[in-house]
């Protein structure tokens, strides 16, 4: 069971108190680490505990250190250290790193602490990722075919964008986010916060653009054999293999006109202020069309936010299509996307009734009186 949330205000009162006395011992330490110390300073975590609760049963033995294990990872992360088992020992070892987690007892928490939050905190079962992780995959070589400027991957099913968003207008979409509760980490902490402080715009009026970035992976996309080709003198087989990242696959950088080994990063921005400040973050495949995240990312944010008006939807040409239209008409959404392309329609043609346009954008008829929407 989950033991009593720590108010933020209390653990930054606790916090002024013990930087008062590393002050005289440490100083030239407090100096270097301002920047770390003022982001977990002012992370407030009293928005989590109804999002962290539902995550441990109401029995048991209680937890302990919750909140601290969230500042201990934001502080790893902000001074480059990537080893959870590295820094579980450096938290142990260092007194001033102990305090400005804000822990509450005497010990810190072993590294199986972080990695049974963690594992809390992705919703689907850890003993399932293992297998997919060991379970060996097809080889798939480089793709050959080059693809041509700014052209992006098509979608593997036609007609799949059209039968998502009608699923979705009749609330029949199917719901598979594990990552859930991280988005929700980022909606409460980060967003809702930075709204207070104005640098998303107005609440009431929102412009979002939506794109995907290639997310290059670490790992080989050669894999690990686990046959016996090589014994019998085939070097160049495709046996099935195992991979130290089993979701990267191929896809197509449009920017740098290369294939990549890995997945797609899409990403929400708020874009009516000058901060561009991410809402809702996302990694599918690499071979996913934006389209189709799109229709996920939509429905996402409105269930995420619901407190924000979101009126402008900003996107490049890969959400030019009907379906899109349509369900940004839905959500009574302005679409601001180009023109694909690709398209075939003509734009050079005169209608016989419009003589030309006004300063306002206004069609002026053969008599010179300007049109008026449904007039």
């Amino acid at each position: 069971m989950l033991s009593d949330w720590q108010l933020h205000k209390d653990y930054q009162e606790n916090l002024k108190i013990k930087l008062l006395l590393y002050q005289k011992t440490q100083r030239s330490r407090l100096v270097s680490l301002d920047k770390s110390i003022s982001k977990l300073y002012l992370l407030n975590l009293d928005t989590l505990l109804p999002i962290v609760k539902p995550l441990y049963p109401n029995f048991g033995r209680p937890t302990k250190n919750q909140q601290g294990i969230i500042r201990s990872l934001v502080l790893m992360l902000d001074l480059q250290e990537y080893s959870i088992t590295n820094w579980a020992k450096k938290i142990k070892s260092d007194k001033l790193l102990f305090d400005i987690c804000g822990f509450e007892t005497q010990n810190a928490p072993s590294v199986a602490s972080y990695y049974d939050f963690l594992t809390r905190l992705w919703l689907n079962s850890h003993k399932q990722h293992v297998e997919r992780k060991l379970k060996q995959r097809q080889f798939h070589p480089k793709p050959k075919r080059k693809l041509k400027a700014n052209q992006k991957l098509p979608n593997k099913r036609s007609g799949i964008v059209k039968r998502l968003v009608n699923r979705l207008i009749k609330a029949k979409l199917p719901r598979f986010s594990p990552e859930e509760i991280l988005q929700k980490f980022l909606a409460r902490c980060i967003v809702d916060y930075s709204l207070e402080l104005g640098l998303l715009g107005n609440a009431s009026s929102i412009s979002v653009a939506f794109d995907g970035s290639p997310f290059y992976s670490g790992a080989s996309h050669y894999g690990v054999k686990v046959c016996d080709c090589r014994i019998k003198g085939i070097y160049n087989c495709k046996c099935p293999r195992r991979y130290s990242d089993p979701d990267a696959t191929w896809g197509w950088d449009s920017y740098r006109e290369r294939w990549f080994f890995g997945d797609t990063l899409f990403n929400v921005t708020a874009s009516d202020s000058p901060n561009d400040l991410p809402i809702y973050l996302k990694t599918v495949q690499a071979s996913r069309h934006d389209s189709v995240t799109t229709v996920f990312a939509l429905r996402d944010i409105f269930e995420l936010y619901p407190n924000l008006k979101f009126k402008n939807f900003l996107a490049d040409g890969a959400m030019d299509n009907y379906p899109t239209y349509e369900l940004l008409k839905h959500y009574n959404m302005i679409p601001f996307i180009p023109i694909d392309s690709r398209t075939k329609a003509k734009f050079d043609y005169r209608h016989p009734s419009i003589s030309c346009f006004d300063d306002k954008g206004r069609p002026i008829c053969p008599g010179g009186i300007p049109y008026y929407n449904w007039g």
